[in-house]
Formats: structure tokens, C-alpha cells, sequence
């Protein structure tokens, strides 16, 4: 059974690769904490998410509670998706 290692530049690759992944992985969270902190309409986007949330939580409604953090994330997504298309030459 033979071993295989990686050479020092093939780590130093996935060092970097990773690291990119996770300095992206950091502005996204940024970027998403700007989003949900944002007035909306007639208040904040994370007070409405929140008093929403702890309505069902209240009613145990645990289904609903599920749907609206699976909403967050991809209201989230969505306009994130957005952004980065318009950036990289997608329609408005």
C-alpha cells in the first residue's frame, strides 16, 4: 500500500484556494448583516424577520418557523445572486 503526500506547492495551493473561499465566505456574512440590518418599507428588515419569527415561536409553530429562516436565506441569495451578475455583466 503506498502513500501518496503532497508536495509543498500542492499545499500552499489548497492553503490559498481555501483561504480564498473563506475570505468570501466572510464578505458574504458581511454583506448579508448590512442586508438584514436595512430599513424596509416601514421598519427593519431584522425586526420584521424577528417578531415574525418569535410569533410562531410563541404558537409553536415550528413549520413556519423552518419557512421563514429557508425565505431569509434565499431573499438573501436571490439579491446576492443579483449583485454579483450585475457586477459581472448580467442584466439589471
Amino acid at each position: 500500500m503506498s502513500e501518496e503526500y503532497l508536495t509543498h506547492e500542492e499545499m500552499l495551493e489548497i492553503a490559498s484556494q481555501r483561504e480564498a473561499i473563506n475570505a468570501q465566505k466572510r464578505e458574504i456574512k458581511k454583506q448579508f448583516d448590512a442586508w438584514f440590518e436595512e430599513m424596509e418599507g416601514y421598519s427593519f428588515r431584522h425586526e420584521r424577520f424577528w417578531d415574525d419569527f418569535d410569533y410562531a415561536k410563541d404558537k409553536n409553530d415550528y413549520n413556519s418557523m423552518k419557512l421563514m429562516v429557508k425565505w431569509l436565506r434565499t431573499a438573501f441569495e436571490m439579491g446576492y445572486n443579483a449583485s454579483e451578475s450585475k457586477n459581472y455583466g448580467g442584466t439589471e
